[in-house]
């Protein structure tokens, strides 16, 4: 083998030796550190240990080692519930995110819809009829609405009457005479005048039909109950 081979060989072994001795001094450093690092959590731990003690000794409060290690132990024989409750906890957050936009929407709706009532007037109709309520409960006495809720079937009847189309005809065909008879313009009938009048057919028919309603309501207030 020459010399120079042998050379080559020599500052290739140096040279791994000299890697082989650097990974050493960083894994030396590397411990190091990380015992420094240990001793000053164990200062540190110590120190808020003693406040710590410091603390409930001041606030009165004992603590006993029997209790501490069973509760250590209860937690560790409790691990697989612990984990069970997190699992929960985390389907809860989880339904939350998944129901919180629809929350949101139905949120979203309900004011739009809010909106639309108010614009249509529903509220102001709703607070226009209580209003009229209070003026109702403040004119009547206790008595007269005693008496109305008393005799409220037959109001209700009469209500259900009024509301017959044929007689709501009727009803509206009446108030529009009336409203157009001007009692400075009524002209004054004679006998004779009256008599000739009789004579006419609208006339008689008009006077039929206030006496058939007159018998009607004699019928009505003599029929049975």
């Amino acid at each position: 083998m020459s010399d120079k081979l042998i050379e080559e060989q020599i500052r290739e072994i140096n040279r791994k030796l000299d890697l082989i001795l650097d990974d050493a001094s960083i894994q030396r450093q590397n411990r190091e550190a990380v015992n420094d690092l240990i001793d000053d959590v164990a200062v540190i731990g110590k120190d808020i240990f003693k406040h710590t003690v410091t603390q409930l000794d001041d606030a009165g409060i004992e603590l006993d080692g029997e209790e501490l290690h069973d509760l250590g132990f209860r937690l560790l024989r409790n691990i697989n519930n612990m984990g069970m409750v997190l699992e929960i906890l985390e389907s809860f957050t989880d339904l939350a995110k998944d129901v919180t936009p629809i929350i949101k929407q139905i949120g979203l709706d309900g004011v739009q819809k809010f909106q639309e009532f108010e614009q249509k007037g529903y509220f102001e109709l709703l607070n226009q009829i209580t209003k009229s309520f209070e003026a109702i409960i403040s004119r009547y006495s206790k008595e007269d609405l005693q008496r109305l809720s008393e005799n409220l079937v037959p109001v209700i009847d009469t209500l259900i009457n009024i509301a017959d189309p044929k007689l709501l005809f009727k009803i509206n065909s009446a108030a529009k005479a009336l409203k157009e008879i001007n009692s400075a313009d009524v002209e004054e009938y004679s006998v004779w005048r009256l008599m000739r009048q009789l004579n006419k057919p609208e006339v008689r028919k008009s006077i039929g039909f206030v006496m058939t309603f007159l018998q009607n309501i004699s019928k009505t207030e003599t029929k049975p109950k």
